[in-house]
């Protein structure tokens, strides 16, 4: 008697676990393909960042207009005179002066550093008041170096291009000539009360708080050169010895 058998199926059969991380993966598949939600707060945030991005020129136009205002408003107010009557404005002239003023540097060893600081200021701002003047004298600083040139290139590099002064490593007796010298000294017993700009004025560059003095009188008769005081008791009352700064001497001459 003969039997129907069926084929038998050979294929490996499916595990369920094999099964089970299939429909892992499916699920997985699913949930990355499909669209990110983004919440209200994320979707503001959005759109805020991209008004932002659209009103970029707008804003630059705006800030160039602002300028634009300020500018004209500071052109307006230099076109103005006190009764606020327009007028053009009128180009500074200046009127060089012949007369020659010297500071003489040579005392640098005899200051401490913080002294010569002072004297760095006081210099400069004797620089500054001759640039502004309308009759600016012909400026010189002589015996320049030591710890003042030091001092100078550490806090104002720009001091070499300087305009309109002299400055020089020499002395001033050797730049002029001793009958063309006027030293201007408190200790002096002559009054200077009239200007010869056929001269050259020293003063002394020397912060010492009166530790040296009559110092720049006893050089001045040691090289035989013409010395005087500014008349400051016509003028000023002072109940200390008429010695002044660097900066107030050459601002009274």
């Amino acid at each position: 008697m003969t039997m129907d058998t069926e084929p038998l199926d050979l294929r490996p059969e499916r595990s369920k676990c094999t099964s089970e991380f299939a429909d892992n993966d499916k699920r997985n598949n699913g949930a990355c393909n499909a669209p990110e939600v983004m919440s209200k707060r994320q979707m503001k945030k959005m759109i805020k960042q991209k008004q932002w991005e659209d009103q970029r020129e707008l804003r630059k136009q705006k800030r160039k207009e602002k300028r634009q205002k300020k500018k004209l408003e500071r052109q307006a107010q230099l076109g103005q005179n006190v009764e606020g009557i327009a007028c053009k404005r009128v180009r500074r002239e200046i009127h060089p002066s012949t007369l020659h003023i010297i500071i003489d540097c040579s005392f640098d060893h005899l200051m401490l550093l913080q002294d010569v600081k002072k004297l760095n200021k006081q210099i400069r701002r004797c620089y500054s008041e001759n640039r502004r003047a309308t009759h600016p004298v012909q400026f010189y600083l002589t015996s320049h170096g030591g710890q003042l040139k030091s001092n100078m290139d550490e806090y104002d590099k720009g001091w070499i291009n300087w305009k309109d002064i002299h400055i020089n490593s020499q002395h001033y007796k050797d730049l002029m000539k001793s009958e063309d010298l006027v030293y201007l000294t408190s200790d002096s017993p002559e009054v200077l009360h009239e200007l010869d700009e056929t001269k050259a004025y020293i003063i002394g560059g020397l912060v010492d708080h009166n530790h040296h003095k009559g110092i720049t009188y006893k050089q001045a008769l040691d090289l035989g050169i013409r010395h005087a005081q500014l008349p400051l008791g016509s003028f000023v009352k002072m109940n200390s010895r008429k010695v002044l700064a660097v900066n107030h001497g050459k601002l009274s001459v």
